[in-house]
């Protein structure tokens, strides 16, 4: 998904004003554009996914006709490659992990929506669908390859109950293809009468299309008259246009031979090698046990530096305080998944932003064994975030703030002047005669002595101060816990110090002065744009007595 490409997003919502506000989120998105298809029931969403090209599917769990787990069931069951993403209006983080079990790629919180969650959202589940999808296939090749390691093959067409056998399969069971046939019925008179609740419980839900993959460990009779034990794997792999299955494909492997499980173990490590993101394995008190090689990138630190260390002994970076690791761990702990940004350090010392999911993995008895964290190497989108807003908050000229941000920081100074009761200083500048510079010089020159008055500004002033360009040749500045009387002497400086510092530009040199005008913003003031109000007319003052000047306003 790119800054070009449109991105098709079906909401599948009951309620118009929550589609009204994620319509309005998708349309602030800064750098991406968005196709919002609103549809107000499931049905109709169904019709959709069936009918249009969809990229990602937000949907409400409390629908006109459909209500809960069962929507996100029916959604998956409609598209197998679309990420789902869940609207919940609960912050309940059990129902939404079983949201996630049942088929979706994330879930937000609706109060807790904004443009960013939304926009990461979609591109965190975008992300999801697709690792998921080359995990599938993966699968798919491993069956491939248990074929060519001489495992029991078995391709079963389900309407008609014709199966194809492989060689082997007849042959771990004593028979040849031709004694076995091909109707499913010879498998089924073959299986030990007390697994069929094995095999069942495994089978009928695959069937339905409720599980990924059918599974069972069973037993079969071999010719000579013993049991021979089998794991029997498969997954449908057809389905018709009602959703029933067509054909299926699996293996039987003697139980004995235990090559195909570690083929699966192979090919699922070799997907998380082949991912971009940063997976490392740690044991229940976070000691490193595994780690992909795109960790290994984003760290600067081998697998073998890592294995044994925990991550806060490499990439800690100090910028978190002791109560954020303790959230974090409280929520790992308690069986949640735990999402957030981080600020690590690399082997080499660079900081870097790092988005991360730490997800708990449990054992058969339901205790805390491992934990899986993804690690994301954000430090481009920050900073791109952050020069958006150096774009809308500052004066690309001066790198002052522009007017309207000058103006919001001078309403929370005012706010913080009337619960503290202390006095801050407003003064407006303005420079004299500015206009005879563009006009002799031209306006490079005019921007030149700008950026030069900038300078001298910068040097004079304190770091608390606060300083705005408000108009072409018109800056304010307001200074916290300041009097009118010593702001006036930092004033005279500064009209002092531009007086005595020409620009130097071209072999020119150009003076230029400056009128300024000082007021106090106090408790009783009135407004912030009072008392600005207030700063500019004694610069008026200032001005029609000659300029070159400091007048405070009394």
């Amino acid at each position: 998904m790119t800054e070009a490409t449109n991105c098709c997003v079906l909401l599948i919502e009951d309620e118009p004003g929550d589609a009204s506000l994620v319509r309005q989120y998708l349309r602030a998105s800064p750098n991406l554009r968005f196709e919002l298809i609103w549809r107000e029931n499931l049905a109709d969403g169904e019709q959709t996914i069936a009918q249009q090209k969809i990229d990602v599917v937000l949907v409400d769990l409390s629908l006109p006709d459909s209500r809960g787990l069962d929507t996100v069931r029916r959604i998956r069951k409609a598209t197998r490659v679309l990420p789902i993403i869940v609207l919940t209006g609960h912050d309940d983080t059990e129902f939404s992990l079983k949201a996630l079990d049942c088929g979706a790629q994330d879930y937000l919180i609706k109060t807790s929506i904004d443009t960013d969650s939304l926009v990461r959202a979609i591109r965190y589940a975008m992300s999801r669908i697709s690792l998921e999808k080359r995990l599938y296939e993966s699968e798919q090749r491993m069956g491939m390859a248990l074929q060519s390691a001489n495992l029991g093959l078995w391709d079963w067409h389900i309407p008609s109950g014709k199966v194809i056998f492989n060689d082997l399969w007849a042959s771990m069971l004593g028979y040849t293809l031709d004694e076995v046939g091909a109707d499913i019925d010879i498998w089924k008179r073959l299986v030990h009468p007390d697994d069929w609740h094995v095999i069942n419980a495994s089978l009928d839900p695959h069937l339905r299309g409720e599980t990924e993959l059918y599974s069972a460990e069973h037993r079969l009779l071999h010719k000579q008259g013993h049991w021979v034990w089998v794991h029997d794997t498969g997954r449908v792999l057809e389905w018709d246009l009602h959703d029933q299955p067509i054909r299926a494909v699996g293996i039987h492997q003697d139980i004995s031979l235990r090559k195909a499980s570690e083929l699966r173990d192979h090919l699922l490590v070799s997907a998380l090698e082949s991912v971009e993101h940063g997976v490392v394995i740690t044991d229940i008190n976070a000691g490193i046990e595994w780690a992909n090689k795109a960790f290994e990138t984003l760290t600067g630190f081998s697998r073998d530096e890592a294995i044994g260390m925990r991550p806060n002994e490499l990439v800690k970076s100090g910028k978190q305080d002791p109560a954020f690791y303790q959230a974090l761990w409280d929520t790992i702990l308690a069986g949640n998944t735990w999402r957030g940004e981080i600020v690590n350090r690399r082997k080499n010392g660079e900081l870097y932003d790092e988005e991360l999911v730490i997800t708990p993995v449990k054992d058969q008895q339901g205790c805390i064994r491992h934990f899986v964290g993804i690690k994301q190497d954000v430090s481009a989108r920050k900073r791109m975030q952050a020069e958006l807003w150096e774009l809308a908050t500052t004066d690309g000229l001066t790198g002052f703030l522009n007017r309207r941000h000058f103006m919001a920081r001078l309403e929370n100074e005012f706010a913080r002047v009337r619960r503290n009761n202390h006095r801050v200083a407003v003064l407006m500048l303005d420079l004299d005669h500015f206009k005879q510079i563009n006009d002799s010089y031209g306006h490079p020159t005019g921007d030149a002595m700008l950026q030069h008055f900038a300078g001298i500004i910068r040097e004079e002033l304190r770091n608390i101060d606060v300083v705005g360009r408000i108009g072409g040749e018109e800056f304010a500045i307001f200074m916290p816990d300041t009097e009118a009387e010593p702001a006036m002497l930092i004033a005279e400086r500064l009209r002092n110090v531009l007086a005595d510092t020409p620009l130097i530009l071209d072999k020119h040199t150009i003076s230029i002065t400056v009128s300024i005008g000082i007021a106090s913003m106090h408790a009783d003031s009135g407004t912030a744009d009072c008392v600005l109000t207030k700063a500019d007319k004694a610069l008026y003052t200032a001005k029609t007595h000659g300029r070159n000047s400091v007048r405070v306003w009394l």
